[in-house]
Formats: structure tokens, sequence, C-alpha cells
């Protein structure tokens, strides 16, 4: 099976998936690229809380807490050495594309530091949509072991209507294990503000697998 078929049923298996709503909180992602040419899939099953707000009215004041099982599924793809690109589709229904560039440190260096951006939805229509800016630190004491942080900043909003905007401050930590295909847990804690309300903290956590493509 080729790269680009994998990434097509990966695609179309996640989409095919039941969903809720709220902006993607997973990582199980490094500093590292994985090359030019090259791709991963990550597969993770996890836990999430979320909040319920009313974007109508602006107003989070009877928020309800959910916590919820979710299924997600990413690939990558090294557009050059440095710098890839990423679709991620879960079973909350959210679509997201991202790019990361690594800055600091190559494939095989123990340190690794990178900077990304990436643009989400819900529902595949643009009704709910989010903004994350994301660094990436990790740190590989051997080829087999994964360590990373990825402190993130993340603005949902319902098209069209900036002022009622969620802020998510908060990241994720992680460690994978193996030596090309690579299991691993993944945490995120986050912080939600919005307008007249106070700060609420949202968690998630899984087990993921990744599956790497090429020479990577």
């Amino acid at each position: 099976m080729n790269l680009k078929t994998f990434f097509y049923l990966a695609a179309v298996l996640a989409v095919g998936l039941s969903f809720s709503n709220c902006a993607s909180l997973t990582g199980y992602q490094t500093a590292r690229t994985v090359g030019e040419g090259n791709g991963e899939l990550i597969a993770s099953l996890n836990v999430s809380q979320t909040p319920e707000f009313d974007f109508d009215n602006n107003d989070t004041t009877d928020v309800e807490n959910f916590f919820f099982p979710n299924i997600e599924v990413s690939g990558r793809y090294g557009v050059i050495e440095k710098l890839d690109i990423g679709l991620r589709l879960n079973t909350n229904f959210n679509v997201a594309l991202d790019a990361k560039y690594q800055f600091i440190g190559d494939r095989e260096s123990p340190v690794a530091v990178a900077a990304g951006f990436g643009v989400g939805t819900f529902g595949l229509v643009a009704a709910l949509w989010n903004v994350q800016i994301p660094l990436f630190f990790s740190f590989h004491p051997s080829e087999k072991v994964d360590i990373y942080i990825a402190p993130r900043y993340i603005a949902q909003f319902a098209a069209g209507d900036f002022t009622g905007s969620l802020n998510y401050f908060g990241g994720n930590a992680g460690i994978m294990f193996g030596k090309r295909t690579k299991f691993g847990f993944d945490a995120g804690i986050y912080n939600i503000s919005a307008a007249r309300q106070d700060v609420l903290p949202i968690a998630t956590f899984g087990f993921g697998v990744k599956i790497p493509f090429g020479n990577n």
C-alpha cells in the first residue's frame, strides 16, 4: 500500500465515525519533522473533558462538562526536510490542517524544537472554527524513546462572531516508545477563558500509535 492510498483510507475511516464538538486537544507529536517525501500515520484513543458553550448568547454561566472517549486519526507529510503538513480528523468530527517547522535540531538530534500553526473546523462546515499555535520541545535519549512537551494557544469562535471567542491556554506532554512504529501516552490540560466567565479547566488523556512511511 503506497503512502497516498494509506492517507486516503485513514481519512475515510475518520470521517465515517460519530461525533460531538470542541477543538482537538490531542498531541502525540515531537518537535522532529518526518523529512522531505516521508510521512506518518497517528491513531489514538483518548478520553476528553469538554464544556458546552452557548455562542449565540456569549454566556457561559450555565456551562456543563462532559467526559467522553474519542478516536483520532492524523497523517503528516514532509514538504521539505524541516517542514511538515498534517491532516487531523476525530470522532468529535473535528477536521484540522496544520504545519510544523523544525528550527532546532534534525531527525537524529537528541534535542529538537519546532513551531506550528493550524486551522480547524467542526463538522466540515464553516460554523465553528479554531486557530491553533503550538510550540514543540522534544528530547530523544535513544532511538527508541521520545519525550515531548508542547505548549499551545487555541482561539475558538463561531463564524462571523469574534467577540464570543474562547481562548485556550495550556499544552500537551507525552512519551513514545519504539524504534520505528511507536506506542505511547499523551496528556493535555488547558484553561479556557471567555467573556464574562471565570477560567475553566479541561483535560485529555490517551494512548496512541505512530506508523512511519518512507525513510523516517
